[in-house]
């Protein structure tokens, strides 16, 4: 098995801490950029990417999805800790939980998104489109935190969702890109797996602040 990945994507992350929790064995190919250019690892220009014998697979919840079907014994693992779920999504609550999955993904491409234009000098001040993603940031973590609990979005499991929005969320904190804090149920989700294993032995690599190549204004309208 072989993994695809930067040290600074939090949807590599994602699948690096699944891995961690089931105890699965890799090789690493670690890639400098966050949206690696070259097309040899996969059509779509991103990572992660797993390639698992004959399969070759991109985009992070699918992998995951692959690892847990795959190797269901490993996903049984504990150390003392609420387990990691073996599913997506709980079978009796599928599409709620796919819901929150969607969710969370559509609030971590905008953070991304904040983040990687900066390096082109636009901002939410600057940028209509940017300024359309930080609400939707914000709005998709005011209505997470009504669907979560302080224990996670499925109490009792280490689950997939909780995963998902706590890899995005360090990488906002790592990067500065927002102020996401002052959800109480959510303050409380990520600061109760911070000091999981898995977490801590995959942390999001620390930058310096972007520079931009760019100065950008917006004109007023005409």
């Amino acid at each position: 098995m072989r993994l695809a990945f930067s040290n600074g994507s939090p949807f590599a992350r994602k699948v690096r801490v699944v891995l961690a929790e089931m105890g699965l064995a890799y090789e690493s190919d670690v890639v400098d950029a966050l949206r690696p250019l070259s097309g040899e690892l996969g059509p779509t220009l991103s990572i992660p990417v797993l390639q698992d014998g004959p399969h070759k697979l991109w985009e992070s919840d699918l992998i995951v999805d692959y690892l847990l079907r795959t190797y269901p014994e490993a996903a049984a693992r504990s150390a003392g800790m609420p387990k990691l779920a073996p599913w997506l999504a709980r079978p009796d609550r599928h599409w709620h939980d796919m819901t929150v999955l969607a969710t969370i993904a559509t609030c971590a491409s905008s953070i991304v998104n904040l983040r990687l234009m900066a390096s082109d000098g636009l901002t939410p001040d600057n940028s209509d489109y940017l300024a359309r993603q930080r609400v939707r940031v914000e709005r998709c973590l005011d209505w997470l935190d009504g669907e979560a609990s302080e224990e996670g979005f499925a109490p009792g499991w280490f689950s997939i969702m909780d995963i998902a929005f706590i890899c995005p969320m360090a990488f906002a904190d790592a990067r500065g890109i927002l102020a996401w804090r002052g959800r109480r149920r959510l303050d409380a989700l990520f600061d109760r797996h911070r000091e999981r294993p898995s977490i801590k032995a995959t942390p999001i690599n620390t930058v310096p602040p972007l520079k931009s190549h760019y100065v950008v204004r917006r004109e007023p309208a005409t």
